[in-house]
């Protein structure tokens, strides 16, 4: 059985106290999770107690940097484990926090996919084949992007809207070149927004009745 000699408050930042256990520093705790336990110095900890409390506080402190990495915007399963992987995050914490953000509703790949595509339509519009490369580079499933891109109708119907509406925002810009110069930029610029070769055809051939 070991002894807490010392509690001191980090000076970097005083809601948080280090602990000094046998007159060593052993671990650090939030004030919330100090006065919850009781801890006093002079006080018997067992090597046990220890571990757990190392354990809840580093499950704790991961948790509220999770929680402000997801304010931001929505975050893939893919994203928070390459954010654990950057932090460093040990493996049994991951798993509880990836537990709880599911409970909480917070992981949802299809939700997010969802959200990242009507994002993109809203703010950069952008063709199937780039949004399913975006969602695969986040880690969402085959099986996701294909009931969001491929077998939904609404949405290739939204993808030539979109693309003739950037279409004629561009055709605007390009009105001193010639017809064909005009055509094919706007070809090669729905290209690189990922609109697929059916859909740009169509869009395209739109312009050839405007002089």
């Amino acid at each position: 059985m070991s002894q807490i000699t010392d509690i001191k408050p980090q000076k970097k930042d005083p809601k948080r106290f280090n602990i000094y256990v046998d007159g060593k520093f052993a671990f650090a705790l939030p004030f919330e999770a100090l006065a919850k336990e009781g801890l006093e110095i002079d006080q018997q900890i067992s090597q046990e107690e220890i571990d757990k409390l190392v354990k809840e506080n580093e499950f704790l402190k991961v948790y509220d940097r999770v929680l402000k990495f997801f304010s931001y915007r929505p975050r893939s399963g893919k994203e928070l484990k390459d954010w654990f992987k950057r932090k460093q995050v040990g493996e049994e914490t991951q798993e509880m926090i990836l537990q709880k953000m599911k409970q909480l509703g917070y992981l949802n790949d299809e939700e997010f996919s969802r959200w990242w595509i009507e994002q993109r339509t809203t703010f950069r519009p952008a063709g199937t084949r780039l949004l399913a490369m975006e969602l695969r580079q986040k880690g969402i499933s085959r099986e996701i992007i294909d009931k969001l891109l491929i077998t939904n109708n609404e949405l290739l119907i939204t993808e030539r809207t979109l693309a003739l509406k950037i279409a004629q925002k561009k055709w605007e810009k390009l009105r001193g070149l010639s017809h064909q110069e005009a055509r094919r930029k706007i070809g090669a610029f729905l290209a690189r927004r990922g609109f697929s070769w059916e859909t740009i055809k169509e869009v395209v051939g739109k312009f050839d009745k405007i002089t």
